[in-house]
């Protein structure tokens, strides 16, 4: 569970991204998958096929607690040291937009409510206007999603710096599954001219990432950080994880001056 100088590419268009090939080795990533597919309790069925389970209920501790491979990813993770050392290999390439990404504390207990959340809006309003400090947390669900699983464009939530997605299992090309990469079809100064669920005439298709075992792919969460995921057309599981790094308020993109 490694990022080196000889298994990522870094990419800046159309947004910031990198993958990370073999960031779990095969057997590493076996481990993971059935660590994941023997673990019944899902907390909740979402966009179609998808079963998770998310950090901060007691499915995820039980998981966490209960397992060899998944325990010591969520430590790796859950870590501002990691955090850092991702965050600063963005550094390196031109950035369009770039992130108020500053913060107090890293909070390693601290989570993102998967549903609407009046405690959660109260505190992002309070750590906005300053009556308490900003910190920066971990959210993350293990997810099993099988056929007819999809994900129209959208950008992720706006109190997300980085996202990652973590494959633990190969998909066919044919079958669907794949990361799709989009860019929005016009350019604005500010965030919020942004819409986070976009009209189909608004984005176009770029890319696809493929689901490939071991793969992490790791982006920036700028206002134009389009992504979808591509229908699962044929009868299996896609295993993976999906996270970020996220703030307790909302974080304020800036377009680049350089």
């Amino acid at each position: 569970m490694n990022i080196t100088k000889k298994n990522y590419k870094i990419y800046a268009e159309p947004w910031p991204h990198l993958v990370v090939e073999n960031f779990l080795n095969s057997q590493e990533a076996v481990k993971f998958k059935n660590e994941i597919l023997n673990f019944k309790n899902f907390d909740d069925k979402v966009m179609v096929n998808r079963n998770r389970v998310n950090k901060g209920t007691d499915n995820f501790e039980n998981l966490v607690q209960k397992t060899k491979y998944i325990k010591r990813f969520y430590q790796l993770m859950n870590d501002e040291k990691f955090y850092k050392n991702v965050r600063n290999l963005f550094k390196k390439i031109k950035l369009r937009w770039v992130p108020n990404d500053q913060y107090h504390t890293f909070s390693k207990n601290f989570f993102g409510e998967q549903k609407f959340s009046f405690k959660e809006k109260f505190i992002k309003l309070l750590s906005y206007f300053g009556f308490i400090k900003t910190s920066m947390n971990l959210d993350m669900d293990f997810s099993v999603s099988s056929k007819g699983y999809y994900r129209a464009a959208h950008r992720d939530r706006d109190t997300r710096v980085i996202n990652f997605l973590l494959y633990l299992n190969n998909i066919p090309a044919n079958s669907g599954g794949a990361l799709e990469i989009h860019e929005p079809n016009f350019n604005k100064n500010f965030q919020d001219e942004y819409p986070r669920f976009p009209k189909k005439n608004q984005v176009k298709f770029v890319k696809k990432i493929k689901p490939k075992s071991g793969r992490l792919v790791v982006f920036l969460s700028t206002p134009n950080s389009y992504h979808a995921a591509e229908k699962i057309t044929k009868k299996l599981n896609r295993v993976f994880v999906y996270g970020s790094y996220s703030l307790n308020k909302k974080v304020n993109w800036k377009k680049s001056v350089k």
